[in-house]
């Protein structure tokens, strides 16, 4: 039915490119010609589709919704008339001891979806995959037991998946999970607009920072500049490939930080615009807010160069004490294009 699988992620710390990687093996056997590629090592207008192929997409959850990165990655993509494609979704699952809660992708699979198709492909099947969380912006990685038991349960059916897809079945999962997540629409769509920008200026290094510049080199947004410290742009995706592999540990999200900068940039303007610019607020609300953050930040991030301010806000952050998440199988060197074979 295929003559080529074609694979494309968004993968931070490795859970989307498992999944990937788990149904590229399961397919060798196939005779497929089949290509798995980082979003970023590929520009947008050099994906092509054609009768014969089936595309898939992997990325992760981000506010019960798809990340920007990937929404504008396949927004790029060139229009196609007989192509085939499905999406697959890794969502962060918890689990502690015999208690598992499942993942919540919301909008995600079928956002993106419903962007494939306006590209002209047809779509197989959407799916939700539990993996473990990796917000470590929020809470410390889950123990090396919990990692291990969640992957042997998702491993197949990543893998049954792909087989029947290749059979010529459709798959449609996580209807529930899309009336919930059209249901927290606000709260993504507040996301987008709002939060990932703030998320992004939360991360900076502590006094263990040797500046290699190990992070901005693998980021996969380019959103990591080099300034001496790391210094981080709002093309921060917080996909936390930069604290899952540091080294040295050394890259935090400041949570003290965190009150400080949301004071700045939400409470004493929130007030002002809403008594004296009455309907024009929200706009320039907007660009206050995004100002703000970006000054604030510039500001913070030569601060922290002064040791007792550094140590100050790392103390007072709860990420200097979790334990970082990445994929166990899933090196820092596997970001690399798989071959094509």
């Amino acid at each position: 039915m295929y003559s080529k699988l074609q694979l494309y992620y968004m993968s931070g710390t490795g859970n989307s490119f498992r999944a990937a990687e788990w149904m590229a093996d399961t397919t060798q056997s196939q005779g497929l010609h089949l290509s798995v590629q980082a979003m970023d090592a590929i520009r947008p207008a050099q994906v092509q589709s054609e009768a014969g192929t089936l595309t898939g997409l992997f990325l992760p959850t981000h506010a019960f919704t798809a990340p920007w990165g990937m929404i504008r990655f396949v927004l790029q993509w060139p229009r196609v008339k007989t192509a085939e494609a499905f999406v697959l979704v890794t969502r962060g699952g918890l689990e502690f001891g015999r208690f598992h809660m499942p993942g919540m992708e919301g909008t995600a699979g079928y956002l993106m979806a419903l962007l494939l198709r306006w590209k002209g492909y047809r779509i197989r099947g959407v799916m939700g995959l539990d993996m473990p969380s990796n917000w470590l912006t929020v809470h410390p990685s889950l123990s090396p037991q919990s990692v291990e038991s969640m992957e042997s349960r998702a491993q197949p059916k990543a893998e049954g998946y792909i087989l029947d897809l290749l059979a010529g079945k459709s798959r449609w999962h996580g209807w529930i999970c899309l009336l919930l997540g059209l249901l927290l629409a606000p709260a993504s769509l507040g996301y987008l607009l709002y939060g990932r920008f703030f998320l992004a200026k939360m991360f900076f290094a502590n006094e263990q920072c040797n500046r290699c510049g190990l992070c901005a080199q693998n980021c996969p947004f380019g959103a990591i500049r080099m300034r001496g410290s790391p210094y981080w742009t709002y093309s921060c995706e917080s996909c936390m490939r930069c604290m899952a592999y540091c080294p040295k540990e050394a890259i935090e999200a400041g949570h003290s930080w965190a009150i400080v900068l949301y004071y700045l940039a939400s409470i004493p303007v929130g007030v002002y615009m809403a008594r004296w610019l009455g309907g024009g607020a929200r706009v320039v609300q907007y660009g206050y807010y995004l100002l703000s953050i970006l000054l604030a930040y510039g500001i913070f991030w030569r601060l922290i160069r002064i040791r007792w301010i550094n140590r100050l806000f790392t103390w007072t952050t709860l990420t200097h004490v979790f334990r970082r998440y990445h994929e166990p199988s899933t090196p820092l060197g596997a970001w690399t294009r798989r071959p094509d074979s």
